[in-house]
């Protein structure tokens, strides 16, 4: 099977991994992959529905249970190679099982725009995604936010925060053909 034959695997990610340098060292072994390992990868905002984002007690990351009425905002990435798969896998631990769930793509400014109500595009993506299992008792009563793990916890996962400072770096997260931040939820070990 030639490379262009290869399947590929699509996730929803939620939490850590919507940073693309730590998605990237998850899946590639560096926070600066190459620009063919880059554009392999298309990343777009996306939301899931009945889903609920917690903060994980004592840790920088979130969990991800199923609950009727609520909604969850993050990346679906898609390209992702079996090799990937099995990186995040291992990454994500028995704290999480990999499912399937159809999350909604949002308007490409989404992602970047979190405090205003999603505009879904109609188009709808079966992901895979990591939910928490290890039960509801580890979960604070706070929702976990994108936006103060990058401001306060990002450095502490990448390193040299003056190349993170928060605007800088979510502008970093868009290019032209859709390459923003991917995300998901697991502190680096």
């Amino acid at each position: 099977m030639t490379n262009m034959d290869e399947e590929t695997y699509t996730c929803f990610f939620y939490g850590t991994l919507m940073a693309f340098p730590i998605l990237s060292r998850v899946i590639y072994g560096t926070q600066h992959p190459d620009p063919w390992q880059r554009d392999r990868l298309r990343i777009r905002p996306a939301i899931l529905h009945d889903h609920c984002r917690y903060r994980v007690r004592g840790v920088d990351y979130p969990g991800v249970i199923p609950q009727a009425g609520c909604s969850v905002r993050g990346t679906v990435v898609e390209g992702l190679s079996k090799m990937d798969i099995e990186r995040l896998d291992s990454f994500e631990g028995d704290e999480y099982d990999r499912l399937h769930v159809n999350a909604n793509i949002l308007a490409d400014d989404q992602l970047l725009d979190i405090h205003h109500d999603a505009r879904e595009t109609g188009e709808v993506v079966r992901a895979g995604i990591y939910i928490w299992v290890q039960g509801s008792q580890y979960l604070e009563d706070s929702e976990w936010d994108f936006d103060h793990f990058v401001k306060q916890k990002l450095r502490d996962w990448v390193g040299d925060s003056k190349n993170f400072e928060f605007q800088g770096f979510l502008q970093s997260l868009v290019r032209p053909i859709q390459w923003v931040a991917a995300g998901g939820h697991d502190q680096m070990r």
